[in-house]
């Protein structure tokens, strides 16, 4: 059996997002795959240009079949349209997958775990990261949704992003688009587009658990020296939260070239951080506003590219312990690298209180959830005793940011059946 990965992952990501998460309303197995093959049909139309028929001259006094906000013409432009469906563990319930077939690093989002408190908590049954250059074309697949799956489907929460700001018209460079901090992103972003190592950290292959990484023990062996630095004594590493989750001991086949989804949605206080210095901004990111290079490296276009210096010299503080981007990833060897994620985020702009709302659209993909997002997140990010103990927080995100978080959790995203139908969503039986 040959899998296909789903669109909307490695492509090119389209000036618009449109993230919604949506709940069954049966309850029952088969009732819930039924819906999910309506689901399936609308996803096939909306990715044909196949728009409802319009109501007759003669049947006006009934409502029209077609909404019409795009017309009334098949074969319009999708302006690059994909449809990417993820499942949480809840929608796994409700189709009725036991748990020796589903994916095993598939759970609820500890949202305490985290240290979050989102506003809605609810991550329902699935997730559809809807992107095209057109926002039209994104709603009229949600508008589709509740206008003929109403009796299948509740919406739990939607979200609107926007593309990273580029000088140049025309797509967004990964190299050059800014985000509502004002700084670069995505510059050491993975590649699995064009790289098959990165591929291999994004897509489960059944066959290469063993190669995941293993959790550290919560306390470094007093006889080793820390690979982060710790003046160099033996025992002096970074300290784990004992309840890190495992790594999955094995995946279903028919998982290969499916992907974990994290989504976490938040909002910033853009006030308190436009308000603070250049130098106290770089020092929380790492890296120079302007051309983007680490601060261990020269402040020029010609740095942007090259690897901190702090990856080969951990004794090399330039760029601080808690600054984003050695929190996020430190460098510290093979390990490490193995945990590294795909990130393919939105910023957040929207209207709160008769001003603006500003802040990021989370997602990331990986071939697992304990070994890489997780571990980032709760063993480095949020952890104030790494890389030694008692250093603190990721200090962009957790100090100088001031995040309230919305919204998110974590699904599955199945592989394809079909490569060139992207509603084929290999899924085991009941």
């Amino acid at each position: 059996m040959t899998n296909f990965q789903q669109a909307g992952i490695t492509n090119r990501p389209p000036e618009h997002l449109m993230l919604a998460t949506i709940r069954f309303l049966h309850e029952d197995a088969p009732g819930a795959r039924a819906s999910l093959a309506a689901l399936s049909n609308v996803v096939e139309r909306e990715l044909r240009s196949d728009l409802d028929p319009e109501n007759p001259p003669e049947a006006k006094e009934e409502p029209s079949a077609e909404t019409g906000e795009l017309g009334f013409v098949d074969g319009y432009d999708r302006a690059h349209l994909t449809i990417t469906v993820g499942i949480s563990s809840t929608g796994f319930d409700r189709l009725g997958v036991g748990a020796e077939n589903r994916p095993q690093d598939l759970r609820p989002i500890p949202w305490e775990k985290l240290g979050d408190t989102p506003s809605n908590p609810d991550s329902g049954d699935l997730i559809l990261q809807i992107c095209a250059d057109n926002l039209y074309v994104c709603e009229h697949v949600v508008r589709r949704i509740e206008e003929e799956l109403g009796h299948e489907f509740a919406l739990v929460a939607t979200t609107i992003g926007s593309q990273r700001y580029n000088s140049r018209p025309g797509r967004t460079s990964r190299r050059e688009g800014r985000a509502l901090i004002g700084f670069l992103d995505g510059t050491s972003n993975l590649d699995p587009r064009n790289s098959d190592a990165d591929a291999e950290l994004v897509f489960v292959d059944p066959t290469k658990v063993d190669d995941y990484p293993d959790k550290p023990p919560s306390e470094p062996p007093s006889e080793e020296v820390s690979p982060y630095g710790g003046g160099g004594q033996p025992g002096q590493g970074p300290h784990f939260p004992p309840d890190l989750p495992d790594k999955p001991a094995r995946e279903p086949d028919w998982a290969k070239g499916g992907t974990y989804m994290t989504v976490r949605v938040s909002t910033f206080d853009s006030t308190t951080w436009d308000d603070l210095s250049q130098n106290a901004q770089e020092a929380a990111v790492g890296r120079f506003k302007v051309h983007g290079a680490s601060l261990d490296l020269e402040d020029s276009d010609a740095d942007l590219k090259k690897d901190p210096a702090f990856a080969t010299e951990q004794s090399n503080q330039k760029v601080g312990v808690t600054a984003h981007i050695r929190k996020a990833n430190p460098r510290g060897g093979e390990v490490d690298a193995k945990r590294r994620i795909f990130r393919r985020g939105y910023p957040l702009i929207a209207s709160a209180d008769g001003g603006l709302r500003r802040g990021l659209v989370f997602i990331a993909f990986a071939r697992t959830i304990s070994t890489q997002f997780e571990f980032m997140f709760r063993g480095w990010m949020r952890n104030p005793d790494f890389p030694e103990p008692g250093k603190g927080v990721d200090a962009l995100l957790f100090e100088k940011l001031g995040e309230q978080v919305l919204g998110g959790g974590y699904y599955f995203v199945p592989p394809l059946e079909h490569k060139t139908k992207p509603w084929s969503w290999q899924l085991p039986a009941a």
